[in-house]
């Protein structure tokens, strides 16, 4: 087990950066599809540098995508079923109102389900283009001396989360499930309209993490070439740099390719804004559910059992965990864009030409009309605020809860 993760997350990449490349996508790409979640198979030609679709694959993926939606769904109606009449011996559903929740929460989990299968197919087009252009901008811009420190932490975020992350994540469900004091019939139940939905939910907030980091390391790529527009202290009249590797490195290409990543990002919120507020609602209901869960088994009726306790805390720590994800990625990608701001804001403009002056004012004015920022539907973007406005509102409405919360 060691010698795999030194492999696969520790070990210095290959000198070729296509198969570098190759391999960061990878483990995040045989996970979705795994689920059905990557709308086809592709394979890597390395004389194009490209990946292209395999033939008919979109069928068969789209074929266990619904596979799994009918699944789910069927079980949902069958463990709403069982909520309803075993109620009085459950001591998490024995009220009307936990069981209004549970059976919200049930909802929301498959509704979540139907959103993301949907949006995978209808925009089954992005995810081709997102990693396509993201290795055409990647070799477009010239190398420096930190292209393979930027792959090398790139790769190891994304084994960490593919391969750390979701692990631990589906063995603890699998541990706290299998571990009540219920039939093996409610264990089965709730391992399949509770955490399979679940589960699916974090590979998909994975690979949109994947997706947002490669992006970020398209910008800090970025960053790094304008930086060496800042550092030598020999920059041509004609707004050209020499750089170590002999070539010439200008403005113009470092523009171009920030207009590429903000495609990239386009395609990207494109293809999960709508999993993103399916998941949000989704996470807020359960966050205010299971606390107020927690209060009215512990302090009103105390009738709920530590194992309920603990199960209900880890089940808000997964929707924390999810929010912060997303708030995570959102925040990195404007930071790392507003480095390149104050980047181009540092370069030596004394004894140039206009031209050299006019590059850079057009550069910092596209980047003040094309903000790489995430968004839902122009609603409320995604960033560092989401987590604290999300905890912030579950708090206000546990505290109404328990302000009119009365027994049925």
């Amino acid at each position: 087990m060691l010698s795999f993760l030194k492999k696969h997350c520790i070990s210095k990449p290959r000198k070729n950066k296509i198969l570098v490349i190759q391999e960061i996508v990878k483990p995040i790409y045989m996970v979705a599809s795994l689920f059905g979640l990557f709308p086809y198979r592709l394979k890597f030609q390395k004389n194009t540098n490209y990946f292209v679709i395999v033939r008919k694959s979109l069928y068969v993926n789209s074929l266990s995508g619904i596979s799994v939606v009918m699944f789910v769904l069927a079980f949902l109606v069958l463990h709403i079923q069982d909520v309803f009449l075993s109620s009085e011996n459950a001591s998490m559903t024995e009220v009307i109102m936990t069981q209004m929740n549970y059976v919200l929460e049930l909802v929301l989990l498959v509704t979540f389900c139907v959103v993301t299968y949907t949006c995978v197919f209808l925009h089954r087009e992005c995810y081709l283009k997102i990693l396509n252009t993201v290795i055409a901008t990647w070799y477009a811009t010239p190398p420096n001396r930190r292209n393979q420190s930027i792959l090398t932490r790139l790769r190891f975020q994304v084994n960490f989360v593919t391969m750390g992350s979701l692990f631990a994540i589906l063995l603890i469900q699998v541990v706290v499930n299998f571990t009540r004091e219920s039939s093996l019939w409610k264990m089965i139940l709730v391992a399949l309209t509770f955490d399979l939905p679940q589960i699916i939910q974090f590979v998909t907030l994975a690979l949109y993490y994947v997706l947002v980091m490669m992006v970020v390391a398209l910008l800090k790529n970025i960053n790094e070439q304008c930086s060496e527009l800042v550092n030598d202290k020999k920059i041509l009249s004609d707004g050209l740099i020499k750089v170590k590797s002999k070539q010439l490195v200008t403005l113009r290409q470092m523009e171009l390719s920030y207009v590429k990543a903000f495609a990239i990002k386009t395609y990207i919120n494109e293809a999960f804004q709508g999993p993103i507020l399916a998941s949000a609602i989704q996470c807020f209901h359960s966050m205010v559910s299971e606390a107020h869960i927690i209060y009215h088994g512990v302090v009103v009726d105390q009738n709920l059992n530590t194992h309920d306790v603990i199960n209900c805390s880890i089940w808000i720590f997964y929707q924390i965990l999810k929010i912060y994800l997303l708030a995570y990625a959102g925040n990195l990608l404007k930071l790392e864009a507003m480095k390149i701001g104050q980047t181009l804001h540092n370069i030596p403009t004394e004894n140039q030409d206009l031209r050299w002056l006019l590059e850079i004012q057009h550069f910092s004015s596209l980047m003040s009309y094309q903000r790489i920022e995430m968004t839902v539907y122009e609603y409320f973007p995604i960033d560092a605020t989401l987590l604290y406005n999300m905890l912030a509102s579950a708090t206000m409405y546990l505290i109404i809860l328990v302000q009119f919360d009365k027994k049925v």
